[in-house]
């Protein structure tokens, strides 16, 4: 699938340069392909001691128009960071554009880079200086990745952090979320701790025990501890992660501009709260967590 040719003397011979961290680099030709990740099973391997990897993270295909960058993990999403290497850091460079894991009978979320270069890898591979790096031939500055059409929601994972949608730390996680995922400029207002369990009865039909908390003060606090210990929860993952610093007062704040960054939640899941199925798996998962302290 490779051509381990190099060009003589250095010179640019038209062939797509890729380099992991460790190694002389790669060059592909139209045609050629390359897997990369953990491994084994990959033509560039990072190795075993990588567990935080994906054993197969990618794939690099050269085509006539460009590099076609593929996302085979299952678990996050890959990150495809133009302009990051040998160009002008005065020019503007394109936003980094997320390739989403790969869920069962999906197929592979893809775009194309069409000049200059781009570091791919996962969000912790890129802040770990463990990427990789694509560079097309030619003088021009890079271009913006080009992403196919949206498709349906899809469960993401990043860094590391893992959250099962069917989960009420999830839906904590995604209500805390909605106003910015809605609101790409950041100005609207986060609910608080009580608005989120509130907002997680209203959503999931428990309308007849939201009246009973309405009326206990005792029922109210007990809603708001449950909600308040799953974003203690989340924040926790965030910090081991070394995606949040571990010392100071971290707000609610600073645990949404994580989830969104790292793109643990995206505007795709959006499309939960119209979903029936996840509604009702919610639903009982709340009443169920409501319903002993709620009788008398």
């Amino acid at each position: 699938m490779l051509n381990p040719d190099t060009a003589e003397d250095g010179e640019d011979d038209g062939a797509v340069e890729v380099s992991g961290p460790e190694g002389p680099p790669r060059r592909m030709r139209p045609g050629e392909r390359l897997t990369f990740g953990r491994g084994p099973d990959v033509d560039l391997a990072f190795g075993e001691r990588n567990r935080w990897m994906s054993r197969r993270v990618g794939e690099i295909t050269v085509e006539a128009g460009g590099v076609r960058l593929v996302n085979l993990s299952a678990k996050h999403a890959l990150v495809v960071e133009a302009g990051t290497v040998g160009e002008d850091p005065a020019r503007t460079r394109p936003e980094p554009v997320r390739l989403r894991p790969r869920l069962p009978g999906d197929p592979a979320e893809a775009c194309v880079l069409t000049a200059g270069s781009a570091l791919v890898g996962s969000a912790l591979m890129i802040r770990e200086n463990r990427a990789v790096h694509v560079r097309l031939p030619g003088p021009g500055p890079s271009g913006e990745p080009v992403l196919p059409a949206p498709s349906g929601s899809r469960s993401s994972t990043v860094a590391g952090i893992t959250m099962n949608p069917e989960t009420r730390q999830f839906m904590v996680a995604l209500l805390l979320c909605e106003p910015w995922l809605r609101d790409a400029a950041r100005v609207a207002r986060l609910p608080t701790v009580p608005e989120i369990g509130r907002q997680a009865l209203e959503l999931t039909g428990a309308h007849y025990l939201l009246r009973v908390v309405d009326r206990e003060p005792r029922l109210q606090e007990l809603l708001a501890g449950k909600v308040n210990d799953h974003l203690k929860a989340l924040l926790k993952k965030l910090v081991a992660r070394t995606l949040l610093p571990a010392e100071g007062t971290v707000g609610h704040t600073a645990v949404a501009s994580a989830l969104i960054h790292y793109d643990v939640l995206g505007h795709r899941h959006l499309a939960l709260f119209e979903d029936a199925y996840w509604l009702r798996v919610q639903a009982n998962k709340w009443s169920t967590c409501m319903d002993d302290a709620s009788t008398p």
